[in-house]
C-alpha cells in the first residue's frame, strides 16, 4: 500500500464496530485524537472506558439504528512490517485519511458516513472529505481546522522532543511523562487550571496542580505506544492540503459533505480563528458548511471535559434530527450559530419585573431564531419572598439578599428592577466582580452613574440602562453607538407628565384631576411628585447627557421646573398662539459649556415633539453632520420597559455592549435669550393688558402676540413677550403680581 509516497509492507488496518450490524443501518465513523482509544462508549469485553458516553443517545448516536465504526490508529491497533523498528515514515493527517478510506474498502462499509472526529481526528475527517469526497456524507469538526498553527506545532515539537530524549537515555517513561504534561497545560483551558489549581501556598510542597499533571502523565506513559505518539504528533504538524490559498480552495471544491465546524474559543491548540477559517474557505469553495461555537474554560479538551454542552450543541445544531435532509442551503455569512443560554439573576419582580419574565416568555423562540440565544431566569432577590409575583416567577428560587445574586454560580448577568438606592451594593458588586448588569433604576443611576460607569470600565463589565431613559426609545443604544456629535437634544421622556398635559388639552381637566386619572391607569405613582415636580425627567436627562456629551451633570446642578403650576387655561391660550406646551428635558453644546435643565415650554405647533401625546416620549437631536434625528415611542408601562431591558439582553448575547467614557467635567450656564411665555389670571377689567404692555415696555422688551381666555370669575391672558433671560422676564413677573385684581401668574420659555 503506497500512502502519500511511502510504500507500506504487510499493512494491517483495525478498528471497532458497535451498534447496529454493518450493512443494517446508516454508518457513522468516531475518530478522537492522538490520545483517544477506538471504543468511544466503553467496551466490556475488553474493559475500555467511554470517553464519549454523552454523544451516544437517541437523538444523536443511537447505537439502536446506527452503526458506529472506530478505526485504531498505527501501532494501537493497526500496524505494518517495521513499525516497530526503524525510522516511521512522515505521514501527515493526510495520509491518516487515505488509511482509513482502505480500512472502510476493506470491511466492505462502501455507504457515504457520517464522520466525527475531534482534534486529530477532525483533521482527519477534513482531509477524508477532501480526498475521498464520496465516503463522507456529513462531517462533524471539532476543535480541528485545515491546518496547525505555529503555537501548536512548537508545543508538539518540544513533546516530541522530550520522548526522544526518554528514548536516548533509556527513559521513555519520564519522557512520555514530561510529555504529556507540557500537553496537558495546553489541551486544556487557562481558566479552568486557574480554577482549579490556584496558587502555590506557604503550607504547599508544590503547585496543585503538580499531582494532577503527574496523574495524567503516568497513566499516558502506560497506556500509551511511544512510537503512535510520535506519528500522529507529527501527523497533525505534516497536514497541508495544498502549496497556496488558491489550491487549497481548489481542494475543498472536491467536498460533498454537509459540515458542521465546532470550536472553543479558549482553545490554545486549534484557535478559533482556524475554525472560522476552516469554515470560511468551505464556504467560498461552495461547500455547505456551518460555524458553532462551544463556550467553555476547558479548552481544547472541552469536546471531552465539557461533553454535555457539547452534546447539548450538536441537539441545538439539528445535525442529527431524525429526519434531517442530507442536504441543506448553503449558510451565508458566519453560518448557523449555536444556542446560547445567558442565566439572569433578577433584583426585584414588582411590576416591571412581571412584564420582563411575561416577555422573555412570549419571545423565547423568537430570540432562539434571531439572535440563537435563550435568556432563562434563575434566581429572584425580592424584599417578600411570599408575595406573588405572577405565574411565570412561581417556581423561580428567591432570596431577600441582593447579593446573593452576585455570588451566585448560576447567574451570569444581574438584571436590577426594583429601583431604590438600596441596590446599589449589589450593582457595586456585579460590576467590581465581571458580572454584566442590566438595570432601569434611573434614580440611582442619576447620582451614581458616573462612579459606576467608571467602575464597569475599569473592570471591562458591560453596564447597560436603555430602561431607565425613555422605556422603550433605543435612545442610549443610538448614543451609544454613534458616529456624529450631538450639538442640541430636546426630548419627552416623561410619560405622566406627557400624559397629564394631553389631559388638561383635550379634556380641560385640572391637573389634580388629571394626575388622578392618570393614577387610575397605572400610568402615574400613588405620590407622583417626583413626575409633575420635574425630577423623574431630570434623571433621565443626566443618563442621557452622558451618553450624548460625555458630561456627568448631577441632577441636583440641572435647573428644574415642573408641570404643578400649568392651568387648561395655558393649554388653550398657547394653542391660540400656534404653540403647544410639553416638559421639555434640553441640552445644548456651547463652545465650552452646556445649557441643559426641565421645565415646560411652548413649543410650535409644526414642532416634531408638538404633537406627542398621551403617554408617549420622545427625542429629538441636532447633529453636526446628519442634521436632525428623533426617535418617539412608549415611555411607561410594564411592557415598553421590559422591552428596553430586553434590548440590553440582546446587546449583550451580541457582545455590542459600550463602555462608559470618563466623565468630562464642564460648566453648566443658564439658557440663552429667548421670547416667553406669560399668563396673568384676574378679575375682568379693561385695563389689564394696557397695564401689562407698559410693564413690559419699561424692561425693554414687547408684547409680540395676545390671547384671552375668558371665565365667569376670571378672564386668563396670554402675551408672548419678545426675547430676554430668564432674570428679566421673573422682574417682569413679580411686577405684575402686584397690580390689582391678578390673582396668578405664569412664565414659560418658548422652544423655537
Amino acid at each position: 500500500m503506497v500512502i502519500e509516497g511511502h510504500a507500506l509492507i504487510d499493512v494491517e488496518l483495525a478498528g471497532y464496530v458497535s451498534g447496529a450490524p454493518l450493512g443494517t443501518a446508516p454508518i457513522v465513523v468516531i475518530v478522537g485524537g492522538i490520545t483517544a482509544s477506538p471504543f468511544p462508549f466503553g467496551d466490556a469485553d475488553t474493559a475500555a472506558e467511554a470517553w464519549w458516553p454523552a454523544l451516544a443517545a437517541p437523538d444523536l448516536i443511537d447505537l439502536a439504528t446506527q452503526t458506529v465504526l472506530a478505526p485504531c490508529w498505527p501501532g494501537n491497533g493497526s500496524t505494518w512490517r517495521g513499525f516497530d523498528e526503524g525510522t516511521l515514515p512522515p505521514l501527515s493527517a493526510l495520509g491518516l485519511a487515505d488509511l482509513i478510506a482502505s480500512w472502510l474498502d476493506g470491511i466492505g462499509a462502501t455507504t457515504p458516513v457520517t464522520y466525527i472526529g475531534a482534534s486529530l481526528g477532525g483533521l482527519v475527517g477534513v482531509a477524508l472529505a477532501v480526498r475521498h469526497p464520496a465516503r463522507v456524507a456529513r462531517l462533524v469538526a471539532i476543535s480541528a481546522g485545515l491546518r496547525p498553527d505555529g503555537w501548536g506545532t512548537a508545543t508538539r515539537h518540544l513533546q516530541r522532543e522530550l520522548v526522544r530524549d526518554g528514548q536516548r537515555t533509556g527513559d521513555v517513561v519520564t519522557g512520555m511523562v514530561r510529555a504529556r504534561q507540557l500537553g496537558m497545560l495546553t489541551y486544556r483551558g487557562r481558566d479552568e487550571l486557574d480554577t482549579r489549581f490556584g496558587a502555590l501556598l506557604p503550607e504547599l510542597s508544590q503547585p496543585p496542580v503538580a499531582e494532577y499533571l503527574e496523574h495524567h502523565g503516568q497513566r499516558f506513559a502506560a497506556r500509551f505506544p511511544v512510537r503512535t505518539f510520535l506519528l500522529l504528533s507529527e501527523a497533525i504538524d505534516r497536514c497541508r492540503f495544498a502549496s497556496d490559498h488558491k489550491a487549497v480552495r481548489a481542494e475543498l471544491a472536491r467536498v460533498t459533505a454537509e459540515v458542521l465546524v465546532i470550536g472553543v474559543p479558549g482553545d490554545l491548540l486549534f484557535p478559533f480563528a482556524l475554525q472560522h477559517e476552516l469554515y470560511r474557505e468551505l464556504q467560498a469553495a461552495g461547500a455547505t458548511a456551518s460555524l458553532w461555537k462551544l463556550d467553555s474554560e476547558f479548552g481544547h479538551d472541552a469536546f471531552l471535559a465539557d461533553q454535555d454542552a457539547l452534546a447539548a450543541l450538536l441537539r441545538d445544531s439539528g445535525f442529527f434530527a431524525a429526519g434531517a435532509p442530507a442536504r441543506r442551503p448553503q449558510f451565508e455569512g458566519l453560518g448557523r450559530k449555536p444556542l446560547r443560554e445567558i442565566r439572569i439573576g433578577m433584583i426585584g419582580c414588582g411590576t416591571v419585573g412581571k412584564g420582563v419574565l411575561e416577555l422573555l416568555d412570549r419571545q423565547r423562540d423568537a430570540l432562539a431564531e434571531r439572535y440563537a440565544v435563550r435568556f432563562r431566569v434563575t434566581r429572584l432577590a425580592v424584599r417578600d419572598l411570599d408575595k406573588p409575583r405572577g405565574p411565570h416567577a412561581t417556581d423561580l428560587p428567591r432570596t431577600s439578599r441582593a447579593l446573593d445574586l452576585v455570588a451566585d454560580p448560576d447567574v451570569d448577568v444581574i438584571v436590577e428592577v426594583a429601583g431604590g438606592a438600596e441596590v446599589e451594593p449589589a450593582l457595586r458588586a456585579a460590576l467590581a466582580a465581571g458580572k454584566p448588569v442590566v438595570t432601569a433604576n434611573k434614580a440611582l443611576l442619576a447620582n451614581k452613574l458616573a462612579a459606576l460607569g467608571l467602575l464597569a470600565q475599569r473592570t471591562g463589565t458591560p453596564l447597560l440602562c436603555e430602561a431607565a431613559a425613555a422605556a422603550a426609545l433605543p435612545i442610549i443604544r443610538h448614543l451609544s453607538h454613534r458616529a456624529d456629535e450631538v450639538d442640541s437634544m430636546m426630548a419627552i421622556v416623561n410619560g405622566t407628565c406627557n400624559y397629564v398635559i394631553t389631559r388638561l388639552e383635550q379634556d380641560e381637566l385640572p391637573l389634580d384631576r388629571a394626575i388622578a386619572f392618570a393614577q387610575s391607569l397605572g400610568l402615574a405613582e400613588a405620590d407622583p411628585s417626583a413626575d409633575i415636580d420635574g425630577h423623574d425627567a431630570a434623571a433621565k436627562l443626566s443618563i442621557l447627557a452622558y451618553r450624548a456629551f460625555g458630561v456627568w451633570i448631577p441632577p441636583g446642578e440641572l435647573p428644574v421646573r415642573g408641570i404643578g403650576e400649568l392651568w387648561p387655561a395655558d393649554c388653550d391660550l398657547a394653542e391660540a398662539m400656534g404653540f403647544r406646551i410639553r416638559l421639555i428635558a434640553h441640552a445644548t453644546r456651547l463652545e465650552r459649556a452646556l445649557s441643559a435643565g426641565v421645565e415646560p415650554v411652548l413649543l410650535p405647533d409644526w414642532h416634531l415633539l408638538a404633537s406627542v401625546e398621551e403617554e408617549y416620549n420622545a427625542v429629538y437631536m441636532k447633529t453636526a453632520t446628519s442634521g436632525d434625528l428623533s426617535l418617539f415611542g412608549k415611555g411607561a408601562g410594564a411592557l415598553p420597559t421590559a422591552t428596553a431591558i430586553l434590548g440590553d439582553l440582546i446587546d449583550l448575547a451580541q457582545d455590542n455592549s459600550v463602555q462608559w467614557p470618563e466623565p468630562q467635567t464642564i460648566e453648566i450656564v443658564p439658557a440663552a435669550a429667548r421670547r416667553h411665555y406669560v399668563r396673568v389670571s384676574a378679575e375682568p377689567h379693561p385695563g389689564l393688558s394696557r397695564r401689562v404692555d407698559s410693564i413690559v415696555r419699561r424692561a425693554g422688551l414687547t408684547v409680540q402676540n395676545r390671547a384671552a381666555r375668558g371665565e365667569p370669575l376670571v378672564t386668563h391672558h396670554g402675551f408672548l413677550i419678545s426675547p430676554s433671560d430668564d432674570a428679566t422676564i421673573i422682574a417682569v413677573i413679580d411686577q405684575l403680581r402686584e397690580l390689582g385684581r391678578v390673582e396668578q401668574t405664569l412664565w414659560l420659555g418658548v422652544a423655537e
